[in-house]
């Protein structure tokens, strides 16, 4: 995963009080020790990548409730992040002042009681491993997949990547066997809403009846219900009473199995 470069230093106009600067000081170096992405800050909180660099770069500063998903994406409470960052901020103006007179000073190390312990650093970096243990990471494509008429966009370009619970996505399979795509049309709908983002699991090829799959069709992609009829494979729809029987001579191949849609799908 390409890892986006942060900054050394806001813009001091853009954080207009000593929460604002601590907070931004505690995102930055810990998403620096995590070597962590803008793109996977932006899935977890739901933003965009832009706005996340804008964050990053002191140009802006999120509201409350917002700072709390950014602490959370770490294990952590608010708090206890914007304690942190007030530690940081504090050093940085201990080296800014010692730079100003000529000399260097000694500041207390983050780490002063050992293991047994741990400082608000400590509690970060456990916070940080928390997550990346806690959490997956599954990339975003390019591909599209239409619950309409078809779709041509196949490409496997990452966009982006969206955070799932470890725990959770292994127990539908392999993480590394999984994408995310963008899905548009009506045809699935309630099921499948237009605009979904759609996680489909591409170790999961075999047909069973009844599931929704990510397939190609006579050179269109979809985003449709398998069933049988009759003995054989047919396409269909949520709320579209036409089906499409496959034959033996058409361009058919079944790419994954759709997992979820901003729920779990059977």
């Amino acid at each position: 995963m390409t890892r986006s470069a942060l900054p050394a230093s806001p813009p001091d106009s853009c954080l207009r009080n000593a929460e604002d600067r601590a907070f931004w000081q505690a995102l930055v170096g810990l998403a620096a020790m995590g070597n962590v992405s803008q793109a996977a800050l932006a899935a977890f909180v739901g933003v965009s990548q832009g706005y996340v660099s804008k964050i990053l770069t002191g140009k802006q500063t999120p509201k409350l409730e917002r700072r709390r998903r950014f602490a959370a994406f770490f294990n952590l409470d608010y708090e206890a992040m914007v304690a942190f960052g007030r530690e940081q901020a504090e050093a940085e103006d201990d080296r800014s002042r010692a730079a100003e007179k000529g000399r260097c000073q000694v500041r207390e190390p983050l780490y002063s009681g050992g293991a047994t312990e741990p400082t608000a650093l400590h509690a970060m970096l456990r916070g940080l491993q928390a997550h990346q243990r806690d959490y997956t990471e599954v990339p975003l494509r390019e591909a599209t997949g239409s619950m309409g008429g078809g779709s041509t966009e196949t490409g496997d370009r990452t966009l982006s990547y969206l955070s799932f619970r470890t725990d959770w996505i292994r127990s539908k399979g392999n993480p590394e066997n999984m994408t995310v795509i963008r899905a548009f049309g009506e045809s699935m709908e309630p099921t499948i809403a237009d605009g979904s983002v759609v996680l489909i699991d591409e170790g999961r090829r075999q047909f069973v009846k009844n599931k929704i799959y990510y397939l190609r069709y006579n050179g269109q992609m979809y985003i449709k219900r398998l069933v049988d009829r009759g003995g054989q494979l047919a396409i269909v729809a949520d709320n579209d009473p036409n089906s499409y029987l496959i034959a033996d001579a058409d361009d058919f191949e079944i790419i994954g199995r759709c997992i979820w849609a901003a729920r779990e799908l059977d």
